[in-house]
Parts: structure tokens; sequence; C-alpha cells
């Protein structure tokens, strides 16, 4: 049986790691301490300070739902679902965005570490084990970014979470599903009305086949207000996708930190 690329690349990622660790131990990027051998960026510590977000919340859009009335129902609606809904059919996020999972982000999204991935497959497992046959059925895509940003950044940080989540799920991934084709301006210091208008008509599906009929299971790394992955479903949507499914590592809640 031949060896698929992908673990050939994830053990050489390990190997090279378990080398550098020997040679230049590495402290802990949250909050400097030691990290036990073997690991990698994160000590034990901080780990447990990521936050998982898991029920109750809201059954479209993720948000932790608020737990000063009663236990709400599992197919609970937030007061801005059901105000606005958004055009994809679901989404999760694996954990608040304002904890350690923050410098997670950071340190592979800015600062071109590539070896917090391996700390992503840790916090993907972990959070998929009480539910490892989520979204069975799906493809797995990226929310794309623009070319000019790509050249600048050197990689798609959401094709790289991407493909980590197919992994962990054992799904299908199509890297070039959309594209896009709006250089967008910043988003950290938008309102949601501003976001929804700076991100409209940002995205294009490259091949139609490939989205017609599908499930699809679209990717990227923080959920804020939600208007980019909405414009994106929106598409998928326009174009033939069935259902379209949001996953992010991270959560802005109100009151909980803020956005990218």
């Amino acid at each position: 049986m031949q060896t698929r690329p992908g673990k050939i690349v994830s053990s050489v990622l390990r190997g090279f790691r378990r080398i550098l660790d020997f040679v230049f131990p590495q402290n802990c990027i949250a909050c400097d301490g030691e990290i036990q051998v073997g690991k990698h960026f994160l000590c034990a510590d901080c780990k447990a300070d990521i936050g998982f977000i898991r029920q109750p919340f809201c059954f479209q859009c993720g948000v932790p739902a608020d737990l000063s009335y009663a236990y709400p129902h599992e197919e609970f609606v937030c007061g801005v679902c059901r105000k606005n809904p958004y055009q994809f059919d679901q989404a999760r996020s694996l954990g608040f965005y304002d904890t350690v999972l923050r410098t997670t982000i950071h340190h592979f999204k800015y600062r071109r570490q590539m070896g917090v991935l391996l700390e992503m497959d840790y916090l993907l497992e972990k959070y998929f084990e009480e539910d490892s046959g989520y979204c069975q059925g799906f493809t797995v895509a990226p929310v794309p970014l623009h070319f000019n940003k790509m050249k600048e950044r050197g990689f798609d940080q959401a094709f790289l979470i991407a493909r980590q989540v197919a992994k962990t799920l054992k799904l299908p991934l199509e890297g070039g599903m959309l594209r896009r084709v709006k250089a967008t301006e910043p988003q950290a210091t938008m309102t949601r009305t501003e976001r929804a208008r700076n991100i409209k008509g940002a995205f294009e599906v490259n091949r139609p086949e490939l989205v017609s009929g599908k499930n699809i299971l679209l990717i990227d790394d923080v959920f804020t207000t939600g208007a980019t992955v909405n414009e994106a479903a929106k598409t998928l949507k326009k174009n033939g996708a069935g259902k379209v499914y949001v996953f992010t590592l991270g959560r802005v809640v109100v009151g909980k930190g803020v956005g990218l």
C-alpha cells in the first residue's frame, strides 16, 4: 500500500521538529514557559486554556447561548439569525478567539510559523473526537485569499487549515472551488454592515461542476461577524451547492475579544 503524500509531509515535519527541540529548545509561544519534550508550541497549561465551544449554541451560526435563561433546546436559533438569517446552513467554531487560540493563530498567520500546524492537528482531533462523523459526504473548501494578499503573505492560511480539517474528518478537499476576485479593505475596525458591504461580490466559482449538487464544508480561520463566510456561502448556493456548512478555528464573541 502506498504512503499518502500528506502523511509523508506530517512525518517529516514531526521529525524535523524533534531535531529542533533537541538542538534549540523552544518555550511556549503563549506564556514563554517550558514545553515538555516531544511537544510543539504550547505547554500543557496553555492548551488547557483554549476554550472549546460546545453546546448550547445557536443551531445556525454557532454563537454560544446565553445561559442566563433556561437551557435552550438543541435547535435553538439566536436573535441575530432569526432577524437576519445567514446564507450558510450552519457554522461551528473550535474555540473562543480571545484565548491562547488567538496567539496560536497569529504565530501561524502573521509570523509564518508553519510548525504551528502540528498544534492544529491536536486541537482538531480533540474537538472532533465527540463527533468524528461530522459532515460526512461533504467536500471541504477554504475561503480563498485574493491574489495580491496571497503574494504578500506567501501562503493561504485557510487552505492549510482546510487541509488539516479534511485530514482529520477524512473528507475530500477541493482547494480551487472558489476564487477571490475583489481585493477588499481590511475589516478589523468595520461594523457588521460595513463588512457585508466591503465583501459583497468578492467571490466567484472557479469550476461550477465542482459545486453543483455538492454539500460543502467551508473553512476559514476566524468568525467575527460572519460577513466573509456568508458571502462565500451565498456564491456557492447561487452556483447550485446543496448544504453549506462553515467551520473556523476561532470565534469572536462580544465581550470576549476583537476580530482580525
